[in-house]
């Protein structure tokens, strides 16, 4: 069983596919919801609909509920209170499954679930949530999931590959492309770096993705990911600047069409996740002395733009 943490447009896309699949699923909301019925339009644009067990606390009192695996899928910043407020119905052997945009959540996660598996997970899958439980899958990607570094298992005489099956079996085969990566940090930090290009931007300038190939935007694109190349270096990751430069190029052109989560966020008049993409990369870009104007000036602007 996989019980999903957050209501938003990818919770919501897991739970469809889970539900179109015939795996048995429950939804977390801090809200009421309107209906417990939801609506999957998939990428060929048919129509699906499924009845929603949900409510606003986890399923505690079965050994099914407490065996499943928990699928974080709010905002960055809402992550940590989120568990925690969940915390009582949360046991040690119940794997915490963490899918958001930016980086940092897992280290506070750890600090307060010492015994849980905790995993890391990156989707380039897109969906747009029009109403409550209403989702349409907007675009395809990869999906990776691994455990977060530090996590010891008391089954470490299973390989990490059995160990990983085990927590995410009805994940990994509900959606193409999705896989257990032994480089999870990496994955995450790709779409770190990726974030903090092109949310930014978009959302200081309420503009779609696809925009940003326009010639007014590369002068500070390419200096930007040169900003944030420089950090993974020091950070002991091993990407190639120019693979850098053409990925960042490749996911403006392939999401050209969509608005990015931070461009929706500043639309909305919502908090953004700003302080786990960019403000994450300035914090590690101080500790290792590298200068990063582009960045602090988009973090700055992002910030007060909030605060209106």
């Amino acid at each position: 069983m996989i019980q999903i943490i957050g209501a938003g447009a990818i919770g919501c896309l897991w739970l469809g596919k889970l539900l179109q699949a015939g795996y048995p699923c429950h939804i977390v909301s801090r809200s009421v919801l309107s209906t417990n019925t939801l609506t999957l339009t998939d990428l060929i644009g048919k129509c699906h609909s499924f009845n929603v067990s949900y409510g606003m606390q986890l399923l505690h009192k079965t050994e099914q509920a407490q065996q499943s695996s928990l699928l974080v899928c709010v905002k960055a910043h809402q992550v940590l209170a989120a568990l925690l407020q969940q915390q009582a119905y949360i046991k040690p052997q119940q794997a915490i499954i963490l899918m958001h945009n930016g980086y940092g959540c897992a280290e506070q996660v750890a600090k307060h679930f010492p015994n849980n598996p905790i995993i890391c997970a990156t989707t380039a899958n897109a969906s747009l949530l029009t109403d409550a439980l209403t989702i349409t899958h907007t675009g395809a990607g990869p999906s990776y999931f691994g455990f977060y570094p530090g996590y010891e298992s008391n089954n470490n005489h299973q390989p990490m590959e059995d160990r990983l099956n085990t927590y995410l079996h009805p994940l990994l085969e509900i959606m193409p492309d999705t896989h257990i990566s032994n480089e999870i940090i990496e994955k995450c930090w790709l779409k770190l770096i990726i974030n903090a290009v092109i949310n930014p931007l978009t959302a200081i300038h309420q503009i779609k993705n696809g925009q940003l190939r326009c010639t007014e935007y590369a002068p500070l694109i390419q200096p930007l990911v040169l900003e944030v190349f420089a950090i993974a270096e020091a950070e002991q990751l091993t990407f190639d600047l120019n693979e850098l430069q053409e990925t960042v190029a490749n996911v403006i052109k392939a999401t050209a069409e969509n608005y990015s989560s931070m461009n929706r966020d500043i639309h909305f008049g919502r908090q953004t996740e700003i302080e786990f993409i960019n403000g994450y990369l300035i914090k590690k870009a101080l500790q290792h002395n590298i200068e990063t104007p582009i960045l602090n000036d988009l973090y700055a602007q992002v910030r007060a733009m909030e605060s209106h």
